[in-house]
């Protein structure tokens, strides 16, 4: 099977802007991960089995922890991926016709990076579980997108692409940062004399 890119971590496929921007930074990491020589590891992992319907609440204090260490805080990998999280108020709390993952939900707003150039935003919220990977959070909206979080300690992150991610090359080691780091190989725009347009 082939494996996921980065920046498609949900499995749906890169979209167009961060297919144009991977042009763009020219930093050379491919879709298809090994591509840069770098060899993989096996990850060891356990699985369990939880509900479907499984909401916040169940894993509540561990959610918690996790934002109280988190929330604010610039998160990077030394592959220059990174990412931010926010708290997201859920105005659903306490409207009763609402679904009850919606309800019971912990939102927060997730922010994806490369060096300094921000990817994407889960700007509508996802809400945390508890992940069938065990020691993970799982933030998901429940269709597409979905990202697998680990808090190794106050200053160390763990991000797989999936719940049942099984080598190194899906995976980020993420340290908390004052700030994302630069482009190590920005690409310069050509002027329009050195393009040949220039009249």
């Amino acid at each position: 099977m082939m494996a996921k890119c980065l920046f498609c971590a949900e499995g749906i496929g890169c979209t167009d802007r961060e297919k144009g921007m991977k042009l763009t930074l020219a930093v050379g990491f491919a879709c298809v991960f090994g591509l840069g020589g770098a060899i993989a590891a096996p990850l060891k992992f356990e699985t369990q089995d939880l509900p479907s319907d499984r909401t916040s609440m169940e894993y509540g204090p561990q959610i918690n922890n996790f934002a109280e260490k988190v929330l604010g805080h610039k998160w990077v990998s030394d592959k220059g991926y990174g990412f931010v999280f926010y708290e997201k108020e859920n105005l659903h709390r306490h409207d009763q016709y609402a679904e009850r993952y919606i309800k019971d939900g912990y939102f927060f707003e997730v922010h994806k990076y490369l060096y300094r150039q921000k990817l994407k935003e889960y700007g509508n919220g996802l809400f945390a579980r508890q992940s069938t990977r065990v020691g993970f959070i799982e933030f998901t909206d429940t269709g597409d997108q979905r990202l697998y979080f680990r808090l190794i300690d106050d200053k160390t992150l763990e991000y797989v692409v999936s719940d049942n991610t099984r080598t190194t090359q899906s995976q980020l080691i993420l340290k908390r940062e004052d700030e994302f780091p630069e482009n190590p190989n920005p690409v310069r725009l050509k002027s329009a004399r050195e393009r040949g347009t220039f009249q």
